[in-house]
């Protein structure tokens, strides 16, 4: 089972660029905090377009993740995805496309209520 030290570390390995947010993030926090470094991450994505070594560390660590791994993919990355990212969706292995779906079908405002 994967920790989220091993999500961050894949992470960072998987692109350069998130190397330098973690730098940064744990400079100004001096402590890794795992929603908000996600979050930061998230934001790189959305700005950058989907990036498939990303995505895949995101993907190995859902499937493999202890519950906090999990639940910061799912609530700092999965549920900020809004229907107007769709290049990021697109690109979803099935594991966080089923937990994007997972989710939607939770929202209230979901249109869909067939959902399960």
């Amino acid at each position: 089972m994967t920790s989220i030290h091993d999500l961050v570390g894949d992470l960072v390995a998987a692109q350069a660029a998130l190397r330098e947010i973690h730098r940064e993030h744990l400079a100004y926090y001096g402590e890794l905090l795992p929603h908000v470094f996600m979050a930061e991450v998230t934001r790189w994505l959305l700005v950058h377009g989907p990036d498939a070594r990303v995505l895949d560390a995101l993907e190995r660590n859902l499937a493999s993740g202890d519950e906090e791994v999990e639940n910061v993919i799912a609530v700092s990355f999965v549920e900020i995805l809004e229907p107007e990212h769709e290049a990021v969706r697109a690109a979803l292995g099935p594991k966080l496309r089923e937990c994007l779906q997972t989710l939607e079908c939770r929202s209230p405002d979901h249109p869909d209520h067939r959902c399960e």
